[in-house]
């Protein structure tokens, strides 16, 4: 049965600081060469669903750019593909989406007019890996309105998420919204299947949220069922969850270097890395016209970076084109593109102290910012895009 994918990828990401200030938080560099909406567009390929649109609103260019025609995904074809869809203008107003439900209402004639029997919702800014063939054999087997993906999560991150209560059946009998606190152990991954005829219906110029307008009242009349998740899966929602997520790659690579489902993405088209006799790298992802001069450790390297002879990178997210100056530290830190920190700059710091979570606490340098020479970010410190820290170096 064919099904349709849309992707809400409109999010602004505001929780990610300066790393999403010129661009959507699906959009985020991930992964050493990445974007995080390549995921969810891998899982559609890998699933056989080859008919997606992508719902964008906020900084769509970087997004934009990215997706291009779709074919690194082999998506740039005649029927079905990839669109990436942004709010209407109806002459005298763009009509922004007011949330995930409105945003699917003011693309309701995509659905009308698919001959697809069942809606894929998914959200652009997640990353795992997984096959929507089983989820959606199970939905159409149960024969209700909706069907939402599920996992079970530790006690004290459930305050984050939509909580799940389900019958011994798999119906979805209870749902709340990010409670304070929760004996309920599944949690919504904002992953959902939508009986086309259903969905239709639901929507309305008065519906905003998918959650309260869509999928509550059809769990009122116990028409949800659930589906549980049982792989890896990261909400990258906050610099915290970002700098965890990037640098747990460096233990479980799982999910980059599967050769049965890769990850597919736009290629950088660069040299092969090179490290000079002075370079020192160890434990870390080093991508394509990457230029070693100085010691890596623990860290991601995305294409086109260069660390000079001297240079410390450590427990680092460096973006694309960026450069780390001759003697210089860079330590717990993110470094978005084409950002120069100076020769002898210091940019965070070691962890608070034994015990303490090595997420808290990470310097972020945003796009295009200088770092002078000699010049310092403190642990935690967030520089804007395009700002100077320190003296202005020499041209």
């Amino acid at each position: 049965m064919k099904s349709l994918a849309l992707i809400l990828a409109g999010g602004t990401g505001t929780e990610l600081g300066v790393l999403t200030r010129q661009r959507a938080k699906s959009a985020v560099p991930f992964g050493g060469r990445y974007r995080v909406i390549d995921f969810c567009l891998s899982n559609c390929v890998h699933s056989g669903i080859l008919d997606i649109a992508i719902l964008a609103q906020y900084s769509p260019k970087s997004l934009i750019d990215h997706i291009g025609t779709g074919k690194p995904w082999d998506l740039d074809r005649r029927s079905g593909g990839v669109s990436i869809l942004q709010p209407t203008h109806n002459g005298e107003a763009a009509n922004w989406y007011l949330g995930t439900a409105d945003a699917l209402y003011q693309n309701v004639d995509l659905i009308r007019n698919s001959k697809a029997e069942t809606i894929l919702v998914l959200s652009g800014d997640q990353v795992y890996g997984m096959d929507y063939r089983p989820l959606i054999e199970r939905h159409i087997a149960r024969g209700l309105d909706a069907t939402l993906v599920t996992k079970e999560i530790p006690a004290r991150q459930r305050s984050r998420f939509g909580m799940v209560r389900c019958s011994r059946n798999g119906v979805v009998t209870a749902f709340r919204e990010k409670p304070t606190s929760s004996s309920d152990r599944f949690a919504s991954l904002g992953i959902y299947v939508f009986r086309r005829d259903f969905l239709l219906g639901a929507l309305g110029p008065d519906r905003v949220d998918i959650v309260f307008d869509i999928v509550m009242p059809a769990i009122a009349r116990r028409a949800v069922a659930a589906y549980q998740f049982e792989g890896y899966w990261e909400d990258i929602g906050s610099i915290a969850s970002f700098y965890r997520a990037s640098l747990q790659l460096l233990e479980r690579r799982s999910l980059i270097a599967d050769e049965r489902r890769p990850v597919y993405t736009r290629e950088s088209e660069l040299p092969p890395a090179r490290c000079s006799e002075s370079a020192r790298v160890s434990n870390s992802i080093i991508a394509d016209g990457c230029v070693i001069g100085g010691t890596v450790r623990g860290s991601i390297l995305f294409p086109g970076v260069a660390v000079e002879r001297g240079a410390l990178v450590e427990d680092s997210i460096v973006f694309s084109f960026s450069r780390v100056g001759a003697g210089a530290a860079v330590r717990r830190a993110i470094l978005d593109k084409f950002v120069v920190v100076g020769s002898g700059a210091t940019v965070g710091g070691a962890a608070r102290g034994r015990g303490s979570d090595p997420a808290d606490s990470v310097a972020v340098v945003g796009r295009k910012a200088r770092v002078a020479s000699g010049a310092a970010v403190r642990r935690g410190e967030a520089v804007e895009p395009h700002a100077g820290v320190g003296r202005r170096e020499k041209p």
